[in-house]
């Protein structure tokens, strides 16, 4: 475990209480399968790749913000050195920490997430699964693109978005407009984040003067916490960054540096927080199997995070190809709570976030009210996805479309399989006869 109880515990109690502020800094990007440069990596590829036209100072090549400021002094920043820069280097495939962050946007267990990072896999998860994630630029944009996720807000620039105006040294900030987005951005979180929980993750790189920049927008005074997650020792995060080191460390109450990886410590809160949504599911369906005289217990299975994600997504009615959205379970998911007790009494084996009974593998989702066929037609999920024996869809309603459904058993119907396929979309009545629990 990368977060000790205490620590895990408080964190979790900050999501609870609408609290939970996220800083993630260019390092987030870093771990596979990821692999994006690090700034001296983006430093020395500019720095060679200029050689064969000029030779510059040596003292740049492994310093990013030297590099930039060269260029930007010379008036050559736009027209030279964002052509230098290896862009196709800083896009890729998201990693688990950037699925941990979007999560936590789309479901809003964060309150916010403020990002030094000027590439889109935050967004890229996002989208993938079909959440429109509008990464803001200053505090209107902020405000404004909350719909469909708390705010991802990006104050030193996007890939995507503006990139000429990405913002690479100090010297930028000379610039109206650059001054007036972070200006902007710290307003709008001198106005939001009073009171929150701060946790810093991937921050501290060698993109040093962002530290900087950082630490005159934040007010960490104003924070109720701040932990500081990164696999440096307290005295070199102080020497990377004195003034935000002395911002964070000074300003609040409580501090704490958690000395391991960010992917990891993102990961693990996320499952902690998926284990957390378990059981408040589950508890919905005590009162409907205390009712039939059966034992409740509130424990929750072992799972991946990723199968937690699963058991989010069934218990939402969401199928795979959709994000979760909610931050905890809807009381309409009671039957479908039901259900899961019902098969851990009488002791289904565990297959991921689904269960394994009487010979068949059983997935059970929230019907959410709806008939049995639009349920189905509503899970066009893609082909890669393993196929169950039984689908239940707990708390629809079996209503016999011509063509659509078969009588099966005593009593029962069920919905056909889609052509090819051997699944069948029972009702919870149904399931119970078809697995007599």
């Amino acid at each position: 475990m990368a977060l000790n109880e205490a620590t895990r515990t408080r964190l979790m109690g900050s999501i609870e209480a609408n609290r939970l502020v996220l800083l993630c800094g260019a390092g987030l990007s870093i771990p596979a399968p990821s692999g994006l440069m690090s700034a001296i990596q983006v430093s020395r590829a500019c720095y060679d790749r200029y050689m064969a036209i000029a030779a510059l100072p040596a003292s740049m090549r492994d310093n990013v913000e030297e590099l930039a400021g060269h260029f930007y002094a010379s008036g050559e920043f736009a027209s030279v050195f964002l052509g230098l820069v290896p862009w196709s280097e800083l896009i890729g495939q998201p990693n688990a920490g950037h699925a941990a962050v979007a999560d936590f946007l789309i479901c809003r267990a964060a309150e916010a997430v403020l990002s030094a990072n000027f590439d889109p896999l935050i967004e890229y998860w996002a989208t993938g699964l079909k959440v429109d994630m509008r990464p803001a630029l200053d505090g209107q944009q902020a405000t404004n693109f909350g719909r469909n996720h708390a705010p991802l807000v990006k104050f030193h620039g996007c890939l995507t978005l503006d990139r000429e105006r990405t913002l690479w040294t100090v010297g930028q900030l000379t610039d109206h407009t650059i001054a007036a987005r972070v200006e902007s951005c710290s307003q709008w979180m001198a106005l939001n984040l009073p009171g929150k929980d701060l946790l810093v993750v991937g921050f501290w790189t060698d993109w040093g003067y962002l530290n900087d920049v950082i630490a005159n927008a934040l007010n960490v005074a104003a924070f109720n916490s701040v932990t500081v997650v990164d696999l440096k020792s307290e005295a070199d995060l102080q020497t990377s960054a004195p003034a935000f080191w002395g911002r964070l460390t000074g300003g609040t109450a409580h501090f704490e540096h958690v000395q391991q990886s960010g992917a990891d410590v993102l990961s693990e809160l996320r499952a902690a927080f998926s284990k957390v949504w378990a059981k408040k599911f589950y508890a919905l369906g005590q009162p409907m199997l205390t009712a039939e005289g059966k034992l409740y217990s509130a424990l929750v299975p072992e799972m991946t995070c990723d199968e937690f994600y699963d058991f989010r997504r069934d218990a939402e009615g969401m199928p795979y190809h959709r994000a979760a959205q909610l931050k905890g379970p809807s009381l309409g998911s009671a039957a479908a709570a039901f259900f899961q007790l019902l098969l851990i009494g009488v002791n289904a084996t565990r297959s991921g976030s689904w269960h394994e009974y009487g010979g068949k593998l059983v997935r059970v989702i929230h019907g959410a009210g709806e008939a049995v066929s639009t349920v189905r037609e509503r899970y066009k999920e893609p082909p890669a996805v393993r196929q169950p024996d039984i689908v239940v869809c707990a708390g629809a309603l079996d209503i016999p479309i011509p063509g659509r459904v078969i009588a099966s058993g005593v009593g029962t119907s069920v919905v056909r399989p889609t052509a090819g396929g051997t699944t069948s979309w029972l009702t919870l009545d149904q399931a119970r006869g078809e697995l007599h629990i």
